[in-house]
């Protein structure tokens, strides 16, 4: 039977591959940041939210084309870069036993000028990650977003993934230039987010859990956006739960 790793255990985890990530990117001049729940843990907690249980960054598109092309070569070889089930880069352990640990890479791309070209661009993405979920525990979602799940996964049916995978990337990369980029490979709200380079191009080293890592100089903004103005308050005990695990 396989054995479940324990929270404690995949942050240990997840701290080997920050390791071996970062050290991969000092090594070659890759630029990225901790992004989202790994950014407000290491600004908040100086370290993980103790309850998160993934590590997520963020690159840039030409940034993340050149960490593809190195670490599969640089890495520990424990480790590999794999879209496994879903549209999002991740990085894992080799070994099943700690695949519930991974750290997700969030790329930035440009966004089409606003108005109804961005608004069926956004819509098209959504309809593909639709179409490739797998194992949707839809007690999770809405009525409206489990009904949306359950058509979008249909639709996807007769397509491979590997067609849907390529479709993705393709549409992701369409728009090659512009100020307001966003995270094309996030989930629900997190795609729609507004960004610009400069929010991101000025990097400052923080610690996290004593790995020094690369944090947006503009950190308060990021962090602010991402999880409004309170976001040094921890929330309440019943929402301080992993997204990942049914602890």
């Amino acid at each position: 039977m396989k054995k479940e790793l324990t929270l404690e255990e995949i942050h240990e985890e997840l701290l080997e591959q920050l390791r071996d990530i970062t050290a991969v990117c000092d090594r070659y001049g890759i630029q990225y940041n901790l992004m989202c729940g790994t950014l407000l843990g290491c600004i908040r907690h100086r370290g993980f939210i103790p309850w998160d249980d993934d590590v997520d960054l963020l690159m840039t598109r030409a940034e993340f084309t050149k960490f593809r092309d190195v670490y599969p070569q640089e890495c520990d070889q424990r480790f590999e870069l794999t879209y496994l089930d879903t549209w999002t880069p991740r990085v894992m352990n080799r070994d099943p036993e700690k695949a519930a640990a991974f750290t997700d890479f969030f790329i930035l791309d440009p966004l089409p000028p606003e108005g109804i070209r961005r608004k069926a661009h956004l819509l098209h993405l959504h309809l593909l990650q639709g179409m490739m979920k797998k194992n949707v525990d839809y007690t999770r979602f809405s009525l409206k977003n489990r009904i949306l799940l359950r058509v979008t996964h249909l639709i996807g049916l007769p397509f491979s993934y590997r067609w849907k995978a390529k479709r993705y990337e393709k549409v992701s990369t369409r728009i090659r230039s512009g100020r307001d980029l966003h995270m094309s490979n996030g989930a629900f709200e997190l795609m729609t987010h507004v960004w610009h380079p400069e929010q991101f191009d000025e990097k400052i080293r923080a610690p996290f859990e004593g790995i020094d890592c690369l944090i947006p100089k503009r950190w308060d903004e990021v962090l602010t956006i991402l999880f409004g103005p309170d976001y040094m308050t921890p929330p309440p005990v019943e929402e301080r739960v992993a997204k990942h695990l049914d602890l």
